[in-house]
C-alpha cells in the first residue's frame, strides 16, 4: 500500500495489461565506452557515452517497447527528487505500464558503467536494501493478463511477491539467473518458479557444469534453458531440442546490457509465434547488433531482421 507521503505518479491504467511484465529493480545510469580495460590510478579517454535506465528488467521492458510490444514494469520506488521525476517522465514517455512511486524517505539510486571494446565492464552503483525492499510493496495488478513475466534472480527476495503472483496466475516466467551463483546463496526455488531460465556462460563456469545443471533443471520442471555465450552466440535446450545459434561478426563497442536485450529479442520472437530456436536466433541478432553502439538503444529493425535471417542454427 502506498504511504500518504509518497507520490503516486499518474498514468497507471490497471485494466490495460501489457504483453510482458518485467519485474525488477531500476536505477538511472550512464555508460562510458573505452578502448581497453582501465588501469587503477590512471586516466583514460572515453570514446562514447550514453544515458540509460539500468538493471535488466527495465532494459527488457524498454527494448520490448521498441520492438513494438506493450510492456509493463513492476519495480522499486524512486526518490522524490529530480532523478526520480526524470525516470518516471521517461517511462511515461515510452508508454511503459506500471505504478511508479516517488518516496521522500529514499534517494533515487544511480549507476556509472565503464565498458571496453573487449566486452568487459565495471561499474559503481548504489544498491541499498531500503530501496530494493520497496519492491515488495509494489502494485502487482499490471501483470494480470500478461503473456510472460521477466525477472532477475539477483533481485530475490524482493521480487518474491511478484514471482509468486505470476505463478498463481499461471503466467510463464523467464528468469535470468546470470551465472547461477544465486541458486545456493539465497535459496531461490528456481525449479518451481521459472518456466524458462536464462544463464550466462562466463569464465567462472565450465560449460560442462552448466550443461549438467541444465539437465537437473529440466528434470525438476523447468521447461527450457537458454545459455548465452557472448560472441559465440547461444544455446537453447529443452527435453526435446538441443540447439546452438552462432553470433554474427560485429564491431564491438559496448556489451553492457546485452543479456537483457537478448531476453527482449527472445520474448519478442515468442510473442510473434516463432519457434523457441527461432526466438533465440532473433535474440542473438538483436543483442549482437546492440553492442555496436554505446548504451541500450536498439538498432534499426530492418538491420536486425537482415542479420536474423543469416544466422546459423545447428544441433547441439
Amino acid at each position: 500500500m502506498t504511504r500518504p507521503d509518497c507520490i503516486l505518479q499518474p498514468g497507471f491504467k490497471p485494466l490495460t495489461f501489457p504483453d510482458v511484465t518485467c519485474l525488477g529493480s531500476l536505477s538511472p545510469a550512464e555508460v562510458y565506452t573505452i578502448d581497453n580495460p582501465l588501469d587503477w590510478d590512471k586516466g583514460s579517454e572515453w570514446a562514447a557515452r550514453a544515458d540509460f535506465l539500468s538493471e535488466d528488467a527495465v532494459i527488457v521492458a524498454i527494448s520490448l517497447n521498441t520492438l513494438g510490444w506493450k510492456s509493463g514494469l513492476i519495480t522499486n520506488r524512486l526518490g522524490n527528487d529530480i532523478l526520480g521525476e526524470n525516470v518516471v517522465a521517461e517511462l511515461r514517455r515510452l508508454g511503459i505500464e506500471g505504478e511508479f512511486v516517488l518516496d521522500p524517505s529514499i534517494d533515487t539510486p544511480y549507476e556509472i558503467v565503464i565498458s571496453d571494446k573487449n566486452g568487459g565492464r565495471t561499474y559503481i552503483w548504489s544498491r541499498k536494501v531500503d530501496v530494493l525492499s520497496t519492491m515488495e510493496e509494489s502494485d502487482l495488478s499490471v501483470m494480470t493478463g500478461s503473456k510472460f513475466v521477466y525477472a532477475d534472480a539477483y533481485d530475490w527476495p524482493y521480487n518474491a511477491p511478484g514471482l509468486k503472483q505470476a505463478n498463481k496466475l499461471g503466467i510463464p516466467v523467464l528468469l535470468n539467473m546470470e551465472d547461477l551463483a544465486y541458486i545456493d546463496k539465497c535459496g531461490l526455488d528456481v525449479y518451481s518458479i521459472a518456466t524458462t531460465v536464462q544463464v550466462s556462460l562466463t569464465g567462472d563456469l565450465s560449460e560442462n557444469f552448466v550443461l549438467n545443471w541444465v539437465d537437473e533443471a529440466l528434470a525438476f520442471g523447468v521447461r527450457d534453458v537458454i545459455i548465452t555465450r557472448g560472441e559465440q552466440g547461444a544455446y537453447y535446450i529443452s527435453k526435446a531440442v538441443r540447439a546452438s545459434v552462432s553470433a554474427p561478426n560485429i564491431n564491438l563497442v559496448d556489451a553492457n546490457g546485452a543479456g537483457a536485450i537478448f531476453a527482449s529479442g527472445f520474448l519478442s520472437g515468442y510473442l510473434n509465434n516463432m519457434s523457441p530456436t527461432e526466438s533465440v536466433k532473433f535474440g542473438v541478432a538483436v543483442s549482437s547488433l546492440s553492442c555496436e553502439r554505446a548504451g541500450t538503444d536498439l538498432p534499426d529493425l530492418d538491420k536486425i531482421n537482415t542479420v536474423f535471417k543469416h544466422l546459423k542454427l545447428s544441433t547441439l
